[in-house]
């Protein structure tokens, strides 16, 4: 004789497996987690904003440290990315700070500077003041940042 167990009866507890609605409740929570990570993906627009802010509170270092050590400091630009230089015994020196080493743009990101071989440099007195004003126009696809350096050394980030 062979032991079979009675077939379950709906609705008496004895069933396996997930409804409609929990299944369904689970593919929800994974594509908000999907449409998460979509979304906070860099992109152009996110790459470009970050170049531009890194730059221009560099720069703005930069000129604060020409006032703080009453020495010349530079900075120089071209297309592939940028660098600091101190005046030191009359010649200009990179600066040896890691924080102020040279740098790279992001992969896909480059600077116009309106210059004939694309390359330009300003440089900060000890008291802060410009050698110029230096507008540096960072290009990645379609997007495009404006970074100012005015008359009076202020930087700003638009355009």
């Amino acid at each position: 004789m062979t032991n079979t167990a009675p077939p379950a009866v709906p609705g008496s507890g004895s069933e396996r497996g997930f409804t409609l609605v929990e299944l369904m409740v689970v593919i929800f929570i994974i594509g908000l987690g999907a449409a998460a990570v979509v979304l906070n993906l860099p992109g152009d627009e996110r790459a470009i904003s970050d170049d531009s802010s890194r730059f221009a509170a560099r720069v703005a270092a930069i000129r604060d440290e020409a006032i703080l050590q009453s020495r010349g400091m530079a900075v120089w630009v071209a297309p592939s990315g940028y660098g600091f230089e101190q005046r030191v015994n009359g010649a200009w020196e990179p600066v040896n700070d890691h924080a102020m080493r040279s740098t790279n743009w992001s992969s896909g990101t480059q600077a116009v500077t309106g210059e004939s071989d694309g390359q330009a440099r300003i440089s900060f007195d000890s008291t802060g003041l410009p050698s110029g004003p230096l507008d540096v126009k960072l290009v990645r696809g379609d997007r495009e940042t404006l970074v100012r350096v005015d008359g009076a050394g202020e930087v700003s980030v638009g355009g």
